[in-house]
């Protein structure tokens, strides 16, 4: 079974969850399918555990000639819990390079430590950032409703407010 290249870890934030992105500034829009935290070329750490579903180029609707084209979804061993509802998968879009290559579908998943790196931020629609959503109750296909959007996430990470650092280590 693959595993995750050994290194630096993560540390965790005040919310319990690790840090997706050492140094990185909130950013993005209300309506957002995501958060976006800004950084170039910064390491991207998962923020909890689980097994990748993939980690591979596509799953994005940003495909412009410009834009870097790696995502990894995560399902989390233990849900976070969302009001009445449960956050089941972790999505992390727009990255330059991945840590491990899994494609959808492939068995055995690979299993992924809270903290551990998975890859680089990379651009979309010109800006470099991470693009970190959080899906609800094992609905992977994104529909409207089944994810948190930009200021849900924001709270749920730590109440962290637009134009915010998050920490180095």
């Amino acid at each position: 079974m693959p595993t995750w290249p050994e290194g630096a870890r993560s540390s965790k934030l005040p919310s319990g969850m690790f840090n997706p992105m050492p140094e990185g500034v909130i950013a993005g829009y209300r309506a957002d399918t995501g958060l976006d935290v800004m950084g170039i070329k910064k390491p991207v750490y998962a923020i909890a555990s689980g097994y990748v579903d993939y980690a591979e180029a596509g799953h994005t609707l940003w495909t412009g000639p410009r834009d870097t084209p790696y995502c990894v979804r995560i399902e989390l061993d233990s849900p976070i819990p969302y009001g009445n509802r449960k956050i089941t998968h972790i999505y992390y879009a727009h990255l330059s390079e991945l840590a491990h290559v899994q494609p959808e579908g492939k068995t055995p998943r690979t299993r992924i430590e809270g903290g551990d790196r998975i890859g680089t931020s990379g651009v979309a629609n010109g800006s470099w950032h991470l693009h970190l959503g959080l899906l609800l109750d094992g609905e992977v296909e994104q529909y409207w409703g089944t994810f948190l959007l930009e200021d849900e996430i924001r709270k749920v990470m730590g109440d962290y407010r637009k134009g915010a650092r998050l920490p180095k280590e």
